[in-house]
């Protein structure tokens, strides 16, 4: 189990994670969801004693962090979001490198262990290429598979799919999910809603340094107001007048970002005509009316106030 405890770190100034708790459990697949500059790769890089909390405590395995960084770093493999490899070396000799110092195997396995991830993430023809004449997309997969060929007790991925194209990002999601299932407790921070909902049993929702939310999926979504959505495009500049929508039951609540109107209400589409009737006979100018499900998304805009993009 990974603890934090009202964990926090300051630069300067800055506080880049804030009064920070939350337990991650053995062998879960943890989603960091949140915008750029949320605290994800900061809290990570605490877990992984780079950087040294400012305030509260932080556990691994039973082990504090501060205390007992030698022992922690044991345990952890960390895939960051832009990749650290050598670009003088071929992707072989960067993860054969890598599992040498971090893992106890012999020549032989190591020699196996990264043939069998090359060849998964389709680079093993590729292998004595120089990672600095990949192109960005291939180099990100290098970084991913030094964690996929290391197979930590605890493995973290920030931003594992940047750069990717869709079919790479299935197969790492595919291969993310092996490595849970052989035992470890996996961390992907992400700002990819799609990525947080498809990948992760888990999510926490991490914004200004704070953790706002956390449960899975489903549920965060269950726990948003109404069971539907009514997206609203409307002219530009101006005055969304809310208090119109106070007549009707149905809805529950009422966010807008420049604009987007969001309507989180029920029993939507019967109800749709006489929204859009009572706003125009108004004078509202909708350009665009859209009803859906309710989305992870939209858990984030209500618990944040913005949306990722």
């Amino acid at each position: 189990m990974i603890t934090f405890n009202r964990a926090g770190k300051r630069f300067g100034t800055l506080d880049a994670v804030k009064d920070f708790s939350l337990e991650i459990q053995d062998r879960e697949i943890l989603g960091l969801l949140g915008p750029n500059g949320a605290g994800k790769t900061t809290l990570m890089l605490m877990m992984g004693t780079v950087y040294r909390p400012t305030s509260g405590a932080i556990s691994v395995d039973g082990l504090d962090v501060v205390r007992h960084p030698n022992d922690v770093r044991k345990l952890i493999g960390i895939a960051f979001q832009d990749p650290r490899v050598d670009g003088i070396l071929g992707a072989f000799d960067v993860l054969n490198w890598h599992l040498k110092m971090t893992t106890g195997l012999n020549k032989e396995e190591r020699t196996e262990r990264v043939e069998q991830v090359l060849r998964a993430v389709d680079l093993w023809d590729a292998r004595k290429k120089r990672t600095w004449l990949m192109s960005g997309g291939m180099r990100k997969k290098v970084e991913d598979c030094k964690v996929l060929a290391q197979r930590p007790k605890i493995a973290v991925f920030d931003e594992p799919t940047a750069f990717l194209d869709v079919p790479s990002r299935l197969l790492m999601w595919k291969m993310i999910r092996e490595l849970r299932e052989e035992g470890s407790t996996v961390i992907v921070a992400t700002n990819m809603m799609d990525e947080a909902e498809r990948l992760s049993d888990r999510v926490a929702i991490v914004n200004l340094g704070k953790l706002v939310a956390t449960d899975s999926p489903e549920r965060l979504k269950g726990t948003t107001k109404g069971g539907e959505v009514l997206e609203l495009i409307v002219g530009d500049g101006q005055a969304f007048p809310r208090e119109l929508l106070a007549q009707f039951s149905e809805v529950r609540d009422v966010t807008q970002v420049e604009n987007k109107v969001t309507v989180y209400l029920s029993s939507g589409r019967l109800l749709l005509p006489k929204i859009v009737e009572t706003l125009t006979n108004k004078g509202v100018k909708i350009d665009s009316v859209h009803l859906k499900e309710v989305a992870l998304e939209d858990v984030f805009l209500s618990y944040t106030g913005q949306r990722l993009e």
